[in-house]
């Protein structure tokens, strides 16, 4: 085992007084750390792992994978085994923490400052007040959200006949065609929303697709590559939405309910019809999730109202959701905890953030798309 070291315990403090620090001023975190340093990293290490065709960040989380569990039964050997049971417990501990201080470092350079930013709701509001120097404040209830449906609804029907018309086929064999068109999104996005811009490399097609559905993942984003790996059952209805989300937490995006706002505006704000359905019928599916838990009546009658075909293709989705493994609950429970660790401790699932999201921007702006 590794012996105590002064320099991981430096590393270690320095980790904990940037987490401090930005959490104080998450101003200025997004604008030095998001903006600026990480980005640069990110666009760096996309480069360099998009070259290939592999994704790497599969064959890592694999190879971490066997040697944890390599480690765990060689800790228990050493245990039963070792004669100074108490220097052994020493060692372990302080290998543990020098191994936890570098991994901490390495993950706030790559990825951990970014949940300190100021959440997107928030920014939305203060951007539009300080712009057109108003004091407006919005407010999320039952009877926005069932407005927000109503749109999405409207617009789903509406991309729906657009896109059914096209001859393009989007399916996870073309992950390559998939990424290049969800790029013109984020390009005429980022105008809005800068920390979109740049050039990464395009999500690929994993390798562990049975490990993928055994814990309900439609993709992966891994921090040490900055590489996207997606499942191949994703339905080619919903893929271009699924992509663009990934995309998203490419470019820096770390909290899920902003990483799904930004695949909706880049889905929506698309030249191409089934990206614009992709990202209304996304939407629309967290939207009356978010209705169902907290309006059911509304919820039963607008199901009952919705468009056959519509529905058809939101129940296309929820199918291959229920095709989830039994691991999906442990891997909530990780994403659950892991935000809660860095910070973010909202309580309300993801689509309710989601709408809520949705909700204020709709409150800021007209219903354009």
């Amino acid at each position: 085992m590794f012996k105590f070291k002064i320099g991981t315990i430096i590393l270690f403090i320095i980790s904990i007084f940037f987490i401090g620090l930005s959490s104080k001023y998450n101003l200025a975190t997004e604008l030095i750390y998001s903006d600026i340093i990480n980005r640069f990293i990110r666009e760096k290490m996309s480069r360099l792992f998009g070259a290939t065709n592999l994704p790497v960040g599969d064959i890592i989380s694999v190879a971490l994978l066997i040697i944890i569990l390599l480690t765990i039964l060689n800790i228990i050997r050493r245990i039963f085994g070792h004669k100074n049971f108490f220097g052994f417990i020493s060692r372990f501990f302080w290998g543990t923490f020098n191994l936890i201080s570098i991994f901490l470092f390495i993950y706030l350079l790559l990825f951990g400052l970014n949940y300190h930013t100021p959440p997107l709701g928030n920014s939305l509001v203060s951007k539009y007040n300080t712009k057109y120097s108003t004091n407006i404040r919005t407010n999320v209830d039952n009877k926005k959200r069932t407005e927000i449906f109503k749109f999405l609804e409207e617009k789903a029907v509406e991309s729906r006949k657009i896109a059914m018309s096209s001859n393009v086929d989007y399916n996870t064999s073309n992950i390559y065609g998939v990424s290049n068109q969800a790029v013109e999104g984020f390009n005429v996005i980022s105008d809005a929303f800068p920390r979109l811009s740049g050039k990464f490399s395009y999500p690929k097609k994993t390798l562990i697709a049975p490990i993928f559905d055994f814990f309900g993942l439609d993709g992966r984003y891994y921090i040490l590559t900055n590489e996207v790996s997606l499942n191949d059952k994703i339905p080619s209805v919903y893929l271009p939405f699924i992509t663009s989300k990934y995309m998203a937490m490419q470019r820096g995006v770390v909290k899920e309910d902003e990483a799904i706002f930004y695949a909706y505006l880049a889905c929506i704000n698309n030249s191409d019809a089934k990206f614009k359905y992709s990202g209304y019928l996304a939407a629309l599916s967290m939207v009356s999730e978010s209705l169902r838990v907290n309006d059911k009546i509304d919820y039963n009658n607008f199901l009952l109202q919705l468009d056959p075909d519509v529905k058809s293709d939101l129940k296309l989705i929820e199918k291959y959701k229920n095709s989830y493994g039994s691991g999906t609950k442990y891997m909530n429970t990780f994403k659950y905890n892991f935000a809660r660790i860095n910070g973010d401790i909202r309580i309300d699932g993801v689509d309710t953030q989601v709408t809520n999201l949705l909700s204020i921007y709709y409150s800021l702006f007209s219903y354009k798309n």
